[in-house]
């Protein structure tokens, strides 16, 4: 699940490793015009049938600044469950968490990922990444320096969560 930068990050991230997405929900068209060059089937929510059949059918689900609230049912369907990419994680979750950092003047940002839950924001820590975003003046000037770090911080969740199923295997 994928807003516009933010999921493209993700998605070009993920693909670097040659991991396969078996379908992606896109909010912008942007990432949609992206997914569509690697033929990845693109859906529109969360809730369509034919990405509900997809999500039983993976590993992981992965969240970048998606615009709909998971359902518990949902969260239960891949293998290994599902995570979050979220700025500022550290101090502030749920929604608008750059413009709040910012109207309290906190250039102490992170880029997190954590384990999605039927709570919001509350999952389990996998990692974050922090940035000194010192002098940032707007939302945009903020996230255009987290962005390089959401890549980061995704592989090395994903890293993370693949030494743990390795582990978990090997007992």
């Amino acid at each position: 699940m994928g807003g516009s930068q933010a999921g493209i990050i993700g998605a070009l991230s993920i693909l670097s490793r040659n991991i396969k997405i078996l379908s992606a929900v896109s909010y912008s068209d942007d990432l949609t015009r992206i997914l569509g060059l690697f033929s990845i089937p693109i859906c529109r929510s969360i809730n369509k049938n034919s990405f509900i059949q997809r999500l039983g059918e993976s590993d992981l689900l992965l969240s970048i600044h998606g615009r709909e609230i998971v359902k518990p049912n949902l969260l239960k369907l891949p293998k290994f469950g599902a995570i979050n990419v979220h700025p500022y994680l550290y101090k502030y979750k749920g929604k608008d968490p750059v413009e709040r950092a910012l109207k309290d003047r906190n250039f102490k940002a992170s880029v997190g990922v954590h384990f999605m839950e039927e709570e919001i924001d509350q999952g389990k820590v996998i990692i974050e990444e922090f940035v000194d975003v010192s002098g940032a003046k707007s939302i945009d000037e903020v996230y255009n320096k987290l962005y390089p770090y959401y890549c980061i911080a995704i592989l090395k969740a994903f890293d993370i969560i693949l030494d743990k199923k390795l582990l978990n295997e090997k007992s």
